[in-house]
């Protein structure tokens, strides 16, 4: 009887645990990958040019240029683009800021994350794909333990997914900052172009 009051009891207390939150991946490549469908009733060549517009404001208006010099006369070199308007791709990239302490106190540290945005269009819907996410930081947090730059789904890993400020912090940040992706670029794509053009 004991025996099996105790087994009913953990497993009660296995209920009570929080999940793991953790970051998408593409099944085979095992790769953080970020997918949505949008349906927007539009032409493809305007969903397009809406398109087109939005990153290229984008870049122009993130800290991208900071970290990586790659544009010719203002226009980013890296921005893929279909002749037959089928698809675009580009890269940009946003920032995650989280706790981290040592030995003078609480300190906030600082990650860029740089993702390549790939929008495929079709009759009256278009499909983000967010990924090739990596992470860039300084060399010398955690007493130069980590590499400037890594991959994102390393923090998919056992030893760092259960770390507070991953579960608390980063995942959650990344999350939002790629919804907000997300919501920002259908607003433009079926409301028409929100930035300068």
């Amino acid at each position: 009887m004991k025996k099996l009051l105790f087994s009913f009891l953990f497993i009660v207390s296995l209920q009570e645990l929080p999940a793991q939150l953790k970051l998408p991946t593409d099944d085979p490549s095992g790769k953080v990958v970020f997918k949505k469908t949008s349906a927007v009733i539009l032409p493809r060549s305007e969903m397009y040019r809406r398109a087109r517009n939005w990153l290229l404001y984008q870049y122009a208006t993130s800290k991208f240029e900071d970290y990586f010099n790659i544009s010719k006369k203002g226009k980013p070199v890296y921005l893929a683009e279909d002749p037959r308007m089928r698809s675009i791709s580009g890269k940009s990239g946003f920032y995650v800021m989280y706790p981290v302490e040592d030995l003078s106190g609480l300190n906030m540290e600082q990650t860029f994350v740089m993702y390549t945005l790939t929008v495929n269009f079709k009759d009256s819907a278009f499909e983000t794909k967010i990924s090739d996410l990596k992470c860039f930081t300084t060399s010398t947090s955690r007493n130069g333990m980590r590499p400037p730059q890594f991959d994102l789904e390393t923090f998919n890993s056992a030893q760092l997914n259960r770390l507070d400020h991953v579960q608390q912090y980063i995942i959650p940040q990344v999350t939002n900052s790629v919804r907000k992706i997300h919501e920002d670029l259908y607003r433009n794509i079926r409301y028409g172009n929100l930035t300068s053009e």
